[in-house]
């Protein structure tokens, strides 16, 4: 039996990571694979005083307990492979160290872009950002990038800088996993070896739900998320509200967030509904019988589950011309494209799709390229491809190294 050991630093705001790791854990244990789970949770910083997040902050590079907690795991289970998922900023790069020391391979899934930006989402000021990428990493302390702060920036700064120059990211980890070609291209741009990132995109779990909606979709579009400034939902609202013939349509606003309460107050009434979070099988319902779900997000997004979830009960999507999200959403195929942030060119857009005349293509398309791309045994074989390749050339790796006396492990 193949034994999986999955890695993960839970956020105190659960996100969609945190689905897709409780997912895989799944998907592999149904189908016979021993799965460990090593976390920790971000909550623990909340009991910390001064010293102690003095203390994070400078482990964020590299953790000594996280490294021996992580080690002792190894010599217990014994895993075939280490799948992490995220290291910050608890665990930290060291679990790398730990792997190579045991002579265990490394698969990383790269959720967003810490490794290249404090920050995560080359976005700086409302604005994408990639000065970071082809320039230095000081641009980011001067901007206060992580948390809008520039002292807590600096030790995310210091565990990029120190790992790039001990080359932690092209040495200490055999495979990493991006979830779209753009956001492979990127992390190539910022230096990661070509041969090392396999594109293998997110999934959805199919246990809970019937996917493929074949129920006729209502007079709505769904917006599902976090009602923050990166996700656009202003610049949306503002779209939809100037849209001077609507026939009879609604705009139904699915989440929370730090704008929530502002753009409530603004802009709830009349066909526009804010429904706040709202259960998983209520999203899928409302997601199935939606019209269109809409993505208008103004920064690179990894990959964002909603789509998936639209996707699996046959809904297609408007989206923002950028980064990955063209690329889940390949244009007059699944769904429509707009331009980032332009408010005119958003609301044409609606109006335009709302009005599609082969709308019925659109659904038939999307059924196509969820059952192609999304579904868990697409996923299954995908994943296991990854794994038995890291495992076979660790395998060669530790045996080349014991013949020739070779130490390749710290």
């Amino acid at each position: 039996m193949k034994r999986v050991l999955l890695i993960h630093n839970y956020y105190q705001q659960s996100g969609g990571e945190d689905k897709v790791v409780a997912q895989e854990a799944e998907l592999l244990r149904s189908r016979g694979i021993d799965v460990q789970i090593y976390s920790v949770h971000n909550d623990d910083l909340k009991n910390q005083g001064t010293a102690g997040k003095v203390k994070t902050a400078l482990s964020a590079a590299w953790s000594p307990s996280a490294y021996k907690k992580i080690k002792q795991q190894l010599l217990d289970m014994k895993p075939d492979v280490v799948h992490v998922h995220n290291f910050f900023p608890l665990i930290s790069p060291s679990v790398y160290y730990a792997c190579s020391r045991m002579g265990v391979p490394v698969v990383q899934t790269l959720h967003n872009y810490r490794l290249l930006c404090p920050a995560a989402t080359f976005l700086r000021e409302g604005s994408v950002c990639e000065k970071c990428l082809h320039g230095t990493l000081l641009h980011s302390v001067a901007g206060g990038c992580y948390r809008g702060s520039k002292v807590e920036t600096l030790p995310v700064v210091s565990m990029i800088a120190v790992n790039q120059m001990l080359g932690t990211w092209n040495k200490r980890v055999d495979r990493y996993i991006a979830l779209t070609e753009f956001a492979r291209s990127k992390f190539i741009e910022g230096g990661i070896p070509a041969e090392r990132i396999t594109v293998k995109p997110n999934f959805i779990s199919t246990g809970t739900h019937n996917t493929i909606s074949e129920i006729a979709p209502g007079n709505y579009i769904l917006y599902v998320g976090r009602i923050s400034a990166e996700k656009g939902v202003k610049q949306l609202l503002m779209a939809w509200s100037g849209l001077a013939n609507k026939a009879g349509a609604e705009l139904l606003i699915v989440g929370d967030g730090p704008e929530k309460a502002k753009l409530e107050a603004k802009y709830s009434g009349g066909s526009i509904q804010f429904l706040g979070n709202q259960p998983g099988e209520k999203v899928l319902e409302l997601m199935s019988k939606a019209k269109y779900l809409v993505v208008p997000s103004i920064w690179y997004e990894g990959f964002p589950m909603t789509i998936v979830e639209a996707y699996s009960v046959g809904t297609p999507v408007l989206c923002s011309r950028i980064g990955s999200l063209q690329e889940i959403v390949p244009e007059a195929v699944t769904g429509f494209q707009f331009t980032p942030g332009d408010i005119s060119n958003m609301a044409n857009v609606m109006r335009q799709a709302m009005e599609y005349g082969d709308y019925p293509s659109l659904r038939v398309a999307v059924k196509e390229r969820y059952n192609a791309l999304y579904t868990e045994e697409v996923n299954f074989i995908a994943l296991s491809q990854i794994y038995d390749e890291v495992i076979k050339e660790k395998d060669h790796e530790n045996r080349f190294a014991l013949q020739y006396g070779e130490n390749y492990k710290l």
